[in-house]
């Protein structure tokens, strides 16, 4: 399993474009082009070809990871988990922060929400006790690498609302 930085002109790309319709929700996606053009970091996972990625945003020491998809055929055989790794092994002096939906008894996607956090604990990000909230939604907050900083990703939550700016999410600690 590898990690590719990719380009516009990446001859992948088309590839992974199919993985990102199949994976990441029409309302939430965006196209890996106009992500790069943003100054996000497209990293391919590579598996003998293809197979799925991670969209990053950096800030100062931060790396945000914005998604993390694979072919859904391919799905629950360890490589999101090698990719995780991979990110995190490379960059040892990052805070490598994720927002997932967090689990809530009313929800109906309740199970998932606790695959996911499941998914990030067990591939070694720890949780920060912070959440955010957008769209209807509260994300709770997971970092890997360095401790997280709460000031810190308040500064890059700035900092990305000026290139997302329906995207502001400000963490707060659940009472």
């Amino acid at each position: 399993m590898e990690l590719k930085k990719l380009t516009n002109d990446s001859p992948d790309i088309e590839v992974l474009e199919e993985i990102n319709v199949e994976a990441i929700p029409e309302c939430e996606r965006n196209s890996l082009r106009s992500l790069m053009d943003t100054g996000a970091t497209v990293l391919g996972i590579y598996d003998d070809r293809p197979v799925g990625f991670l969209v990053i945003r950096e800030y100062k020491n931060i790396l945000y990871l914005a998604y993390l998809a694979v072919n859904s055929i391919l799905r629950s055989k360890g490589l999101g988990g090698k990719a995780l790794e991979e990110l995190v092994s490379n960059n040892p002096d990052s805070m490598i922060v994720v927002e997932y939906e967090a689990p809530n008894l009313s929800s109906p996607n309740n199970e998932l929400n606790n695959r996911r956090k499941n998914f990030y604990k067990r591939n070694g990000f720890r949780e920060t006790g912070y959440n955010t909230f957008y769209d209807d939604t509260e994300f709770e907050i997971g970092c890997a690498g360095i401790e997280f900083d709460v000031e810190l990703f308040g500064e890059f939550t700035e900092y990305l609302s000026t290139i997302v700016s329906d995207h502001i999410p400000k963490p707060y600690k659940k009472a």
